[in-house]
């Protein structure tokens, strides 16, 4: 990507100088560029717990910029987990309690934040949106008869998509129609690949890589799969919840907020899984479990409309992109 551009009237800049083993020459440059441009913001907006928010906070001080933060994920891949080997690990924490909002995107990241002492009077819930309009059914009213499985995302660990091999040689021992799209690339696409073949699932997966009309995958599977490890709260979840996808997801993060807020929460046997309210929750590294919730949304296609039906109401009433821009917009005109 160029190190500048302007993407719709939005001057984009994206190399900073410079890093040191204690992260000081990123700071400084950070520092640097804040400064040169501090005329032409009002508010800075840092997107996770980084060495990037010490300069903000300093330019809170100097100048009475408002500074918001927003964390991304929780977990073992979180924001917290993220900082854990940082040497300014300290620092970075410190200045961010000092920022004048911190934005949280689930309910598990919360949890992290009070567990780490992080003023309550701060903390701001504004959930991820999607654009409900671009991310529609499609047209035909009985396109769930595929046997198609839909992962949409980064093909990463965090993702657990080798759970969902060892759950796809499982399912095709008893369908050997079924296959799986993995829509995506990252780090472990070889090593996915490897595994896809050791298990001789072949012909059943699908390595599409990565793809910006997303829209089509969607539209051609019976059913979506998220099962991470740890999770913030997924675009790509969200977008196959607003094109009225029935989902399996593990429980983490903001995976369970999308999917079941009907009840409270409640430990998942082993090797068991759960219908929630617009979609099927399993825990994390669970493939019997994982194989099992899937089967049964390959098997029903009742519970398939009844849940998709769900997850498009549920999406467009409270996780629509306009919504979000207007959460940001109220937290904004704080600062006026």
């Amino acid at each position: 990507l160029p190190e500048y551009e302007v993407i719709d009237t939005i001057p984009v800049y994206r190399k900073m100088k410079g890093w040191h083993p204690f992260g000081l020459t990123y700071m400084i440059s950070v520092f640097s560029f804040l400064m040169k441009h501090r005329r032409s913001f009002d508010i800075i907006c840092c997107f996770g717990l980084f060495l990037f928010i010490p300069p903000a906070v300093v330019m809170k001080y100097l100048y009475h910029k408002k500074v918001v933060v927003r964390l991304m994920c929780s977990g073992d891949f979180g924001d917290f987990a993220g900082i854990k080997p940082l040497l300014l690990k300290p620092l970075i924490t410190a200045a961010a309690k000092r920022c004048n909002s911190i934005v949280y995107l689930s309910q598990a990241i919360k949890k992290e934040l009070e567990a780490n002492h992080f003023p309550d009077e701060k903390l701001v819930h504004i959930p991820n949106g999607v654009d409900v309009e671009q991310f529609a059914p499609p047209e035909e009213s009985d396109h769930r008869t595929s046997k198609n499985i839909c992962f949409v995302g980064r093909l990463e660990s965090q993702k657990g998509l080798d759970t969902l091999m060892e759950a796809l040689a499982i399912i095709i021992t008893r369908d050997s129609e079924v296959t799986l799209t993995l829509v995506g690339d990252g780090r472990q696409r070889a090593a996915l690949e490897n595994l896809a073949r050791n298990l001789s699932l072949g012909k059943h997966v699908l390595f599409a890589g990565f793809d910006e009309d997303v829209v089509a995958y969607y539209h051609r599977a019976r059913v979506f799969v998220l099962p991470s490890l740890s999770e913030g709260m997924s675009s790509s979840l969200l977008e196959a919840l607003s094109c009225g996808l029935p989902v399996v997801v593990s429980t983490a993060g903001g995976n369970r907020e999308l999917v079941d807020w009907g009840s409270a929460e409640e430990a998942i046997p082993v090797s068991q899984y759960r219908i929630a309210d617009c979609g099927i929750l399993v825990n994390p590294e669970d493939s019997r479990g994982l194989a099992g919730a899937l089967s049964k949304l390959l098997e029903d296609t009742t519970l398939v409309h009844q849940l998709g039906e769900k997850a498009r109401t549920h999406v467009r009433g409270s996780f629509s992109q306009e919504k979000t821009v207007y959460d940001y917009l109220t937290l904004f005109s704080r600062f006026a």
